[in-house]
């Protein structure tokens, strides 16, 4: 038997036989997925036999082993951009001209999440539901309504290399101080005037461009110092396994040309219940250890 041929994606998710290699060389943490999946699609072009191509199913199963050395991101998946949380005004920077923007937080919603090992999907935004996402890029765009494939990234479970990435930036400081600014916007009111100063703040920090409100940065800068004071003072303040950064990737796992986001994870009822029944155990077994010998 022999397989159409074909190049395109579609018709290759389509073969039964190589939905398995397929979903293996599309996944982002193997940095060798796609020359390999280029190579996949030819062979297919060309014509093979069924069982050439489960083989090669089976052989990209040990893709994900030989991949573990590399650096891979807390999960990838795709948000789509539903709404406005804020308000907007009017920013420019020091290498910009002023231009009129939505304010943060934005509303978002998560699908096809896939946590990287699956022990981390409680470090990811749920799927379902729409959550709070905060801008951190002043200097992309991005659109209401707009779908984007990205890479989910918690600044509390990070491993070498990750930042600077699978995100925009590379300093550790810099999302803190922004994820501090996004819980003070909430707790001021996203529609009060020291939201938008605070808006204004993390796309400083983000940029390291002075930012201006209508013209003025006083109180925007106001604002970024307080971050790094809260920053050096009092750390345990942000969380950070409670923050994960949105970044937008193209189908090559290069970064894309949109705007960057960080977002609050909370964990569903029922994985904080499964957490604290795995920790209930941990604590019992813990006791049967020490408890000593009956008379």
């Amino acid at each position: 038997m022999m397989l159409q041929r074909s190049c395109s994606g579609s018709d290759l998710r389509s073969i039964q036989p190589a939905r398995m290699a397929w979903g293996v060389l599309q996944n982002p943490a193997v940095g060798v997925a796609p020359g390999l999946a280029r190579h996949l699609k030819c062979i297919l072009e060309s014509g093979v036999n069924v069982r050439i191509v489960r083989s090669l199913a089976v052989a990209a199963t040990a893709l994900p082993l030989l991949a573990a050395a590399l650096p891979a991101q807390t999960g990838w998946g795709t948000m789509n951009l539903t709404g406005v949380n804020g308000t907007s005004d009017c920013y420019s920077s020091s290498i910009s001209p002023s231009e009129c923007v939505y304010t943060s937080p934005y509303y978002a919603t998560f699908s096809n999440l896939i946590p990287n090992p699956p022990a981390t999907a409680a470090l990811l935004p749920p799927g379902g539901g729409q959550w709070d996402i905060f801008c951190v890029d002043f200097f992309h765009n991005a659109y209401i309504n707009q779908t984007t494939d990205v890479y989910l990234t918690n600044l509390g479970n990070l491993g070498a290399g990750w930042l600077g990435t699978y995100t925009r930036n590379s300093s550790l400081q810099d999302y803190w101080e922004a994820a501090w600014l996004s819980q003070n916007i909430l707790s001021a009111g996203v529609s009060t005037p020291q939201a938008k100063y605070m808006n204004g703040a993390i796309w400083e920090i983000m940029s390291g461009q002075t930012m201006y409100l209508n013209g003025d940065n006083t109180n925007i800068n106001s604002w970024v110092g307080n971050a790094m004071t809260a920053y050096l003072s009092s750390p345990s303040s942000v969380n950070l396994s409670n923050w994960v950064v949105v970044t937008a990737r193209n189908e090559d796992g290069t970064l894309a040309n949109s705007q960057e986001f960080i977002t609050q994870v909370t964990p569903e009822p029922a994985t904080l219940l499964l957490m604290g029944t795995g920790l209930a155990a941990m604590i019992l077994a813990a006791a049967a250890t020490r408890r000593p010998p009956m008379a």
